[in-house]
């Protein structure tokens, strides 16, 4: 029935800036297998994600629908929601999903439509010792590590995610059982923070370390602990590190559909969640209160082939309209409430009259709200917490966001709020008549979450 459509894989990397990918100019070769993609499809300059953090942006990513619509994005997808993915399955796709992350879990409603999915969620818990008092301080010790070998021990951290290997693996696994057309999404959690390997961790000074890190990005993130220059780089080279790891396994997945022969009727759209603040705005990780570039500026990379490759968008895209391409890609109607809109257009460089010139990219909370808006002139923050003082930053001539020119630009002010007011007014007309009960989580799940970033 399908024999022309073609088979669709998206790959969502969390926490990946754009700035460290070769093909977006960094010069540290860590990404050959990600630049080998953009060169041989389109490579997007100015790809905005519509969330500042996971439970933010993936909303936007899978359902075309912002984070707080649909009663928010914090508990589980809403039903009212709609499901390109259900779309696909509906079509003849073979859908498969592989997650990484406890908030893109079974638990939190990310296996809708899809015929198969997974929850890649390591067992591992904490060490007892991390429990105890005084415990944390001597697993941040290398003598003790020292002592622990002695008995056989290796007390390194839980891994808090499956690693790029295991999700790799997985895929071809599955893609070796199915026939096309399919569609395939993997999540890789490789580059989000503490960044540590932890099953390459061996030495007991790495292993302290480890430790060491854990504790102080968390302090650093929920108490504002200081981080010297000495330990950002510390913290950049980790990250590095594990880009290229999972640039290495990206690209071993790539080489199984040249070797299946599956490559040639396959999209491959990667794109990140979000970025990383490494101090740019005076914090580090992907606080959901940063709005600026740093985090909201993702690659977005679209290999199709039935186009040359090399091509460049540089006009302003929203990761918003990732799923209404690939339905159009699969020949599936528009869904009537995904508020995205197809890329191809764009492409082919006739979107003329393409919404997304005008980005919403959000943090939401029950109570607090702060809406970004983003043109390729002027990035517009408003903050429910002040909504009096919005900020207002020229892009061309200020891309780092420091000085706010609200007082210079009146009537563009007055628009942008507009804008706010409206979307602010669809996430009212939206609302669920009942609320979705919030997920159980488990002891486990919790801590992973804590390690993770995502609670105190």
């Amino acid at each position: 029935m399908l024999l022309n459509k073609p088979n669709i894989i998206l790959l969502t990397i969390d926490t990946l800036r754009a700035d460290r990918l070769g093909c977006y100019g960094h010069p540290g070769q860590l990404t050959p297998n990600l630049d080998r993609l953009a060169s041989g499809g389109v490579r997007f300059e100015q790809a905005i994600t519509g969330g500042s953090w996971t439970q933010a942006a993936f909303p936007v990513l899978l359902t075309s629908t912002y984070a707080s619509m649909y009663g928010g994005c914090l508990g589980p997808l809403s039903p009212e929601r709609p499901s390109p993915i259900e779309a696909l399955t509906e079509a003849g796709y073979a859908t498969g999903g592989f997650s990484t992350t406890p908030l893109l879990s079974k638990t939190f409603g990310y296996q809708r439509g899809f015929l198969y999915f997974k929850d890649l969620i390591p067992g591992e818990s904490d060490p007892l010792l991390r429990q105890v008092k005084g415990g944390q301080r001597l697993l941040r010790s290398p003598l003790m590590h020292r002592l622990f070998g002695l008995f056989g021990q290796r007390i390194r951290p839980a891994c808090l995610y499956a690693n790029a290997e295991e999700v790799t693996d997985e895929v071809c696994h599955w893609l070796d059982g199915v026939n096309e057309p399919f569609f395939v999404w993997a999540h890789y959690m490789d580059v989000h923070w503490p960044y540590h390997r932890e099953k390459t961790l061996s030495s007991p000074e790495d292993i302290a370390q480890a430790w060491r890190d854990l504790s102080h990005l968390h302090a650093a993130n929920w108490n504002g602990a200081p981080i010297s220059e000495a330990q950002k780089r510390h913290y950049i080279q980790l990250y590095e590190e594990a880009l290229r790891y999972t640039d290495a396994q990206i690209g071993r997945l790539l080489d199984y559909l040249e070797r299946s022969g599956q490559a040639a009727n396959t999209v491959i759209v990667v794109v990140a969640d979000h970025g990383e603040e490494f101090l740019e705005h005076g914090r580090w990780g992907h606080w959901e209160n940063n709005l600026h570039d740093e985090v909201l500026r993702v690659p977005l990379i679209v290999r199709i082939p039935s186009r040359p490759g090399g091509e460049i968008v540089s006009r302003q895209v929203r990761t918003l309209d990732i799923m209404p391409t690939l339905l159009e890609l699969g020949g599936c109607p528009r869904l009537e409430k995904c508020e995205g809109e197809s890329l191809l257009p764009v492409i082919a460089g006739s979107g003329n009259t393409y919404a997304g010139d005008v980005s919403i990219s959000e943090m939401w909370r029950e109570e607090w709200h702060i809406i970004a808006v983003r043109t390729e002139e002027f990035k517009f923050i408003w903050d429910s917490k002040r909504p009096e003082q919005p900020e207002l930053f020229r892009l061309p001539t200020d891309p780092d966001e420091k000085t706010n020119v609200a007082s210079q630009f009146a009537e563009r002010m007055q628009a942008f709020q507009a804008i706010v007011d409206r979307h602010r007014e669809r996430g009212r007309q939206t609302a669920p008549t009942a609320q979705v009960a919030p997920p159980d989580l488990d002891a486990n799940v919790v801590a992973r979450l804590r390690d993770l970033g995502y609670m105190e």
